[in-house]
């Protein structure tokens, strides 16, 4: 699953990463991938991840550093 956070505020995209992740933990998803660009969402992604309890790990993709891949951690 793609959540691309392009265009929101800091807060509004918060909470749609939090329903998108929900959504993909649900729907029995492994991974997702999330976009954030190269502006304050970028350093707030990490954090959001760690906190949430459906996120098992968050890492930032080095070809291109407004972009993370978050897994999920197993449906049960």
């Amino acid at each position: 699953m793609r959540i691309d956070l392009h265009g929101f505020y800091v807060q509004n995209g918060w909470r749609y990463f939090n329903q998108k992740v929900e959504e993909a933990y649900l729907a029995g998803y492994k991974k997702c991938h999330v976009i954030t660009g190269q502006g304050i969402m970028m350093r707030e992604v990490e954090v959001w991840s760690y906190n949430h309890p459906r996120i098992r790990e968050c890492t930032q993709n080095k070809h291109n550093p407004g972009s993370f891949s978050i897994k999920l951690k197993k449906k049960g």
